[in-house]
């Protein structure tokens, strides 16, 4: 059973308009003195990576290679992320969060959650588990799809850790 057009652009705008409340959640609880909210995502997905290449990320971000080199250089000047030359590749860095950066990355998704919860009033748990659940999977058909587009492009990562 396909989905309707009227249904995919319902849920298009469903989407934009989740992703406007969370951009505005978002700057609610960022802490001034800290990564704003670019460089928190950008954060994010290194941390869940662990270490990564700078190319790698700036595909999982949808960015280019500029926008990307200014966020490292932020975060790297601020003490929140550390590279190391590529032992596999002399030419490339792998990237990671320094201990600040972990410790910053872990306060925001505190503030987030709690503000979340706020927001959640009236919310079960099991509501809120449920929406999760339906926005993963959004996530993973969409990542599917891509992938099966535009082989080789596109990793398993890029869109669920954009969605975080």
């Amino acid at each position: 059973m396909a989905v309707e057009s009227g249904t995919a652009e319902q849920l298009i705008r469903r989407i934009y308009s989740f992703q406007r409340a969370m951009r505005c959640a978002h700057h609610v609880a960022v802490d001034p003195a800290g990564p704003g909210v670019a460089l928190q995502g950008v954060m994010r997905l290194i941390g869940d990576a662990g270490e990564v290449r700078a190319t790698d990320l700036a595909d999982r971000l949808g960015i280019g290679a500029a926008a990307l080199s200014r966020h490292i250089a932020d975060l790297e000047a601020s003490g929140h992320l550390k590279r190391r030359q590529d032992p596999a590749d002399g030419r490339a860095f792998l990237l990671s969060l320094t201990d600040e950066g972990q410790t910053s990355l872990r306060a925001a998704a505190v503030r987030r959650a709690g503000l979340l919860q706020e927001m959640l009033v009236g919310w079960s748990d099991e509501d809120a588990a449920s929406a999760a659940a339906m926005m993963e999977r959004l996530a993973a058909t969409l990542e599917n799809s891509l992938r099966a587009k535009k082989p080789g492009q596109h990793n398993q990562q890029s869109m669920a850790g954009a969605a975080k």
